[in-house]
C-alpha cells in the first residue's frame, strides 16, 4: 500500500483466528471490503491463514498478514504478538478491531499496553463459552475501548448479565449484499422440482442451531403434506447425527442434505419457508439474507430474531425447543400460501430498506469514528435504526452516520 492511500485512508486491523465458512468470518469479508467507500482502509489479521473467506478478502486486493499464534501457552502467541507489533507500526494501524473470543483474548490487552484503540466484539451469547472463558472476556470487557455487538439483545445481554458499561456497548447490525440476495427469479434445482412446499434452512451443523428439532417438526409436518422437502445446506460435526434422526423418523427420502457453499443464495431461492431452530442465537447472517430472497422466515424466540421477525407480520416466532410449535407454524402456512407469500413479501422489502450492507458499513464506520474520537454525523438516512420496539437504545452507542 502506498503512502499516499495510507494519508487517504484511517487504517484499521480487523482480527480473526480462522476465516472459512461461519458467519462471523463472513462479516470480516463483508465488513473489509466496504469499508473503504467509508474512508477507512481495512487490513485483515488471522491466526489461520486460508480459508473460503481469507481468499475472497485476498482477491478484493485488501492487504493480510498471518498472526500464527496456535495457543496462548506456547511460544507462538509471543511470536504472533511481535508480528502483529511489527505490521501495526509498519502500516500505520490506528485502530485494532478483534471479531471472536480468541482474537479479543489476545487482541485487546496487547493494543491497551501499546495505545492503540482496541474493540472487542461479541457476537453470541457468552454462554455458549466454557466457564475460565467467561471469566477471561468479563476482564477483556474492561479492558477494551469498546464492545461491538451486531443486536441489541446481546447488548442487553452484557450490560445486564456481565455488567459491561452500556457506553462502551456499539450496536451495528449485519448487513447482506443486494446484488447476491434477492427475491427474484426464485427457482428450484431440479432435486426439488417435484416439491410442493421447500422447507428449508442455511447453517452450520452445530448442536445450538438445534436442527434436530427441525427434522423432527418436518417429519410431522409430512404427514398431511407428503410432497414437502426438507433442504438443510451447511457442514459441521451435526450431520451424521441429523442423518440418522431422519432415517428413524422414515422421512430420509423427502430430505436433501447440501454441503456447506461459498455462495447459498440459489439453495435460498429454492427455500418457501426458511427456519432457524437455534436454542441461541445473535443476529443471524443466514436468516437475514433468506429473508431478502423472499422466503419466508420462521425462527426461535432467541437473541436478536426478535429484531429481524415481527411476528405475524414478516413471519413467525415460536418458542426456543417447542416442537408443537414449530410444527403448528409450519402447517399453518403450509395450508395458508397467501399468509406465507405476504410474511416473505414484507420481510424482503424490511431487509432492502434497512440491512442492505452499504448501511452496516456506514454503522461500523460511524462506530470506529467515535471509539478514535471523532465527530459522527447524526440523522444520517443510512444510520443505525432500532428494529423494533421492544428493543429499545437505552444506552448503548447507536451510531448514525450520513
Amino acid at each position: 500500500m502506498s503512502d499516499l492511500a495510507a494519508l487517504e485512508k484511517t487504517n484499521v486491523l480487523m482480527v480473526a483466528r480462522v476465516l472459512d465458512t461461519g458467519g462471523i468470518e463472513r462479516d470480516v469479508s463483508k465488513f473489509a471490503r466496504h469499508l473503504p467507500a467509508k474512508g477507512f482502509q481495512p487490513h485483515v489479521a488471522c491466526f489461520n491463514p486460508g480459508g473460503m473467506r481469507w481468499r475472497e478478502i485476498e482477491s478484493a486486493g485488501i492487504p493480510t498478514v498471518t498472526v500464527p499464534v496456535r495457543s496462548f501457552r506456547s511460544w507462538s502467541a509471543v511470536t504472533g504478538a511481535r508480528l502483529l507489533k511489527e505490521y501495526i507500526n509498519k502500516e500505520h494501524i490506528q485502530l485494532i478491531h478483534a471479531f471472536d473470543v480468541p482474537t479479543d483474548m489476545f487482541a485487546v490487552p496487547l493494543g491497551r499496553l501499546w495505545g492503540v484503540p482496541v474493540l472487542s466484539s461479541q457476537l453470541c451469547y457468552r454462554d455458549l463459552c466454557p466457564p475460565v472463558t467467561r471469566v477471561v472476556m468479563s476482564i477483556i470487557d474492561r479492558l477494551a475501548t469498546g464492545t461491538f455487538v451486531n443486536c441489541q439483545g446481546i447488548a442487553e445481554h452484557l450490560e445486564t448479565e456481565w455488567r459491561v458499561d452500556g457506553k462502551k456497548i456499539h450496536v451495528c447490525y449485519n448487513g447482506y449484499e443486494p446484488a447476491e440476495f434477492y427475491p427474484e427469479g426464485r427457482q428450484r434445482p431440479a432435486s426439488l422440482s417435484e416439491a410442493s412446499l421447500v422447507v428449508g434452512t442455511v447453517a452450520l451443523l452445530r448442536p445450538e442451531k438445534n436442527l434436530g428439532l427441525l427434522v423432527n417438526a418436518f417429519a410431522m409436518l409430512l404427514r398431511t403434506v407428503h410432497r414437502a422437502r426438507l433442504l438443510i445446506v451447511g457442514s459441521g460435526p451435526g450431520q451424521a447425527e441429523l442423518e440418522r434422526q431422519a432415517l428413524d423418523l422414515q422421512v430420509r427420502q423427502a430430505c436433501i442434505f447440501q454441503p456447506s457453499v461459498e455462495y447459498p443464495a440459489e439453495w435460498m431461492r429454492a427455500i418457501d419457508i426458511f427456519v432457524l431452530p437455534s436454542r441461541s442465537e445473535g443476529f443471524s447472517n443466514s436468516l437475514l439474507e433468506a429473508m431478502a430472497c423472499g422466503c419466508c422466515p420462521v425462527a426461535s424466540r432467541v437473541g436478536g430474531t426478535p429484531e429481524l421477525i415481527e411476528h405475524e407480520q414478516r413471519g413467525l416466532l415460536f418458542d426456543s425447543d417447542n416442537v408443537e410449535a414449530l410444527t403448528e407454524a409450519l402447517v399453518y402456512l403450509a395450508s395458508n400460501p397467501s399468509a406465507m407469500q405476504m410474511m416473505a413479501r414484507r420481510a424482503a422489502v424490511f431487509a432492502r430498506d434497512y440491512l442492505t450492507m452499504e448501511r452496516a458499513a456506514a454503522r461500523l464506520a460511524g462506530i470506529y469514528n467515535q471509539v478514535l474520537g471523532r465527530p459522527v454525523a447524526r440523522g444520517g438516512g443510512a444510520g443505525f435504526v432500532s428494529l423494533t420496539s421492544s428493543c429499545p437504545k437505552q444506552s448503548y452507542h447507536v451510531c448514525e452516520s450520513s
